[in-house]
């Protein structure tokens, strides 16, 4: 025949029971040894809890995803109101914001990083869009982490406490009920039970932790102007280009003395003779007039 066995809780009440039906003879040290071995009990409990979890039923697979993105934009304000859309339409939400504006090739431009939460099945499209809001991408790297196996451990431990919870509360009740109840026994009970609220907050506050991180993926992104990515020099430099350079401001120097020259012989030399010759035949007249007034004083 095979071997009958007895949960944890069952083996708590057992105790109780033989706690209660020794009550009348009972001396100041049973209520020590009650607590141990609710304290026994408790360690088994949770040895049953983690084989529950190892060797239950199969949870669908649970993945926290978390992504590192890095931009070169045109414009960080531009691509802030990018990002904003993309978080409007797929349901998400900005967890941080950090912006600041630098010196860069002699102009003032925005940079910055953004902590973004989405919902993990849209973590592919977010990306995706985020990406396209970039004349190109940086830096990309996507990490998921297999948290199954905690998850239903999690799950399988609480439901174990929870059901240890239910029959505490009616152990409770049953021994405040019985007309030899004793001070002692009540409280070694109530102390168990305080125990077990107390573990079932911890694991439930880890599995909400997990729910949350399951549920919504983390996407870090850095926003980075593209004149930060600008070469200081566009082309490898050669002397050759300088060299040619001044040789073309050289010869268009010299057509340009060259034109000047052509222009003064052909154009301005005449237009100075047509000028000139009368002006020199006045000169001479004139000259002529004053000598001949001259002799005429001295002869007179």
């Amino acid at each position: 025949m095979g071997r009958i066995r007895f949960t944890a809780p069952v083996w708590l009440m057992i105790v109780v029971w033989m706690c209660g039906a020794c009550a009348a003879r009972a001396d100041p040290m049973e209520s020590d040894n009650f607590v141990s071995e609710s304290a026994a009990a408790f360690a088994y409990e949770e040895r049953e809890a983690e084989q529950a979890a190892a060797d239950g039923e199969a949870w669908p697979r649970q993945v926290i995803a978390n992504a590192n993105l890095s931009l070169i934009v045109a414009d960080a304000e531009a691509a802030l109101a990018g990002v904003q859309e993309v978080l409007s339409d797929l349901g998400g939400y900005m967890a941080d914001m950090d912006l600041s504006k630098g010196g860069y090739d002699e102009s003032e431009v925005m940079r910055g990083s953004l902590t973004l939460r989405v919902p993990s099945d849209s973590l592919e499209e977010a990306l995706a869009r985020l990406q396209a809001l970039a004349r190109d991408v940086n830096y990309l790297h996507v990490n998921r982490q297999d948290v199954t196996d905690q998850y239903s451990d999690l799950d399988a431990r609480l439901r174990n406490l929870r059901a240890t919870e239910t029959e505490l509360l009616a152990l409770l009740t049953e021994v405040r009920e019985r007309p030899n109840a004793k001070v002692e026994d009540i409280l070694a009970v109530h102390r168990s039970l305080t125990q077990i609220r107390e573990e079932i907050e911890l694991l439930q506050g880890r599995k909400n932790l997990l729910d949350n991180q399951t549920s919504f993926s983390t996407i870090w992104v850095e926003l980075i102007p593209d004149s930060v990515f600008r070469p200081i020099v566009e082309e490898p430099w050669s002397a050759s280009g300088p060299a040619r350079s001044a040789l073309r401001a050289l010869v268009s120097t010299l057509q340009g003395l060259l034109t000047v020259l052509i222009w003064a012989v052909l154009y301005l030399t005449p237009l100075l003779l047509v000028f000139l010759i009368p002006l020199a035949a006045l000169i001479w007249l004139a000259r002529l007039w004053v000598g001949r007034r001259r002799k005429g004083e001295e002869s007179g």
